[in-house]
């Protein structure tokens, strides 16, 4: 027997899907409504067509690129150099400190800048190594590195000082002595081929390379770092001194574009900071790198460093310049704030600094094959 068909419920269940997809998709279209859905459509729709219309018209109209509106992008092209530089720090792995290079300065003749500018009162005797003749090029040097700096530079220095004795004495001496250094090593050592400016060696060329060991022993000399006051006839001060602050950086500034006749004056009161401190046979663990070191202290020359310094005796101050004696880092004091002086007479250390921009051949290294230099 066969079993009659229910068609009446059938009908009822698609009804009542129907009116359920009816709920669902009104209930849909309000969320889209209230959210700003085809609003957000619209507007993407309009950004793209914008887009694509600014791309079409960009060679012919208007463009605005890093802050600066051009009137066609054939225009800012226009402005974008032939040869952009895509250089980046050198690859200086190879190099040692101590190897050779290659370095020949410009030809020169003898610097007579020195002058008058290093004396004043009496002529010490030993001052008289300041001929009128000049100071001329030393052509026996050959070139070391001295540093590997981070940026991509090399410090070269002199295989030895200099032949030639330069003098200072008195305040005048104090005042010039650093510019004097490093216009002398100027004049005399740099290569225009290369691009590059040869100075005097400083004090900060050393500290720079001095390890925790050696920069906790100077702190600890003997009043490195302390003030100490004068006044009426031990207050004598040089002219620089009023200038220039008392950190190790200030102290190798130049300051002066020429050399100053200024000299010095008494003052009714002078503080002085004592910047001086005393290496005898300074040691060698107080660097990491010993070829460094023998570099600075192994010539057994005493040279000149473009660095000031300030001693605080009891009675007066003691202003002078700082240098190397053979295996001391020490420094000469000239002009005494009671109006005393005294004079000196050392070598030169000139020291060059080839630019990220000048290549050092991987080959070579020795005093027989040198590095050779390319710019």
């Amino acid at each position: 027997m066969k079993k009659k068909n229910n068609n009446g419920i059938t009908l009822i269940a698609l009804i009542i899907t129907i009116i359920v997809m009816l709920i669902l998709v009104a209930v849909t279209v309000k969320t889209a409504v209230d959210s700003g859905l085809f609003g957000h459509t619209k507007k993407a729709v309009d950004d793209w067509n914008a887009a694509e219309e600014q791309e079409s018209n960009i060679g012919n109209g208007p463009v605005t690129i890093g802050g600066v509106t051009y009137n066609s992008l054939d225009e800012y092209i226009a402005t974008l150099p032939e040869n952009p530089d895509t250089s980046t720090t050198p690859d200086r792995t190879g190099l040692n400190v101590g190897d050779y290079v290659a370095y020949t300065p410009d030809t020169a003749s003898n610097y007579t800048g020195l002058g008058t500018s290093t004396t004043e009162g009496e002529n010490p005797s030993g001052c008289a190594s300041n001929s009128t003749d000049g100071i001329p090029q030393d052509t026996t040097l050959t070139w070391r590195i001295l540093s590997i700096n981070d940026d991509g530079s090399v410090d070269i220095v002199s295989n030895k000082a200099t032949n030639e004795l330069v003098c200072f004495n008195n305040s005048l001496g104090f005042n010039n002595g650093v510019y004097l250094l490093n216009d002398l090593c100027a004049s005399l050592y740099s290569n225009s081929e290369l691009g590059v400016t040869a100075r005097s060696m400083s004090l900060m060329d050393i500290e720079n390379k001095m390890n925790a060991t050696g920069i906790a022993a100077r702190d600890a000399s003997n009043k490195y770092g302390e003030t100490q006051h004068y006044s009426g006839t031990n207050a004598n001060t040089p002219d620089i001194y009023k200038h220039v602050g008392k950190t190790l950086v200030e102290e190798t500034k130049d300051y002066y574009t020429s050399p100053t006749i200024q000299t010095h004056t008494e003052e009714a009161t002078l503080d002085v900071q004592q910047t001086s401190y005393h290496f005898q046979n300074t040691p060698a663990n107080y660097f990491d790198d010993s070829t460094f070191y023998e570099l600075v202290f192994g010539t057994e020359t005493c040279y000149w460093l473009a660095s000031r310094f300030a001693y605080c005796d009891t009675s007066y101050a003691n202003f002078g310049l700082r240098v190397v004696d053979c295996t001391y880092l020490d420094g000469y004091a000239i002009f005494l704030s009671n109006g005393e002086f005294n004079e000196d007479a050392n070598c030169i250390r000139p020291l060059v600094t080839l630019g990220a921009d000048i290549q050092i051949s991987s080959e070579g290294g020795t005093a027989d094959s040198p590095r050779t230099l390319i710019k």
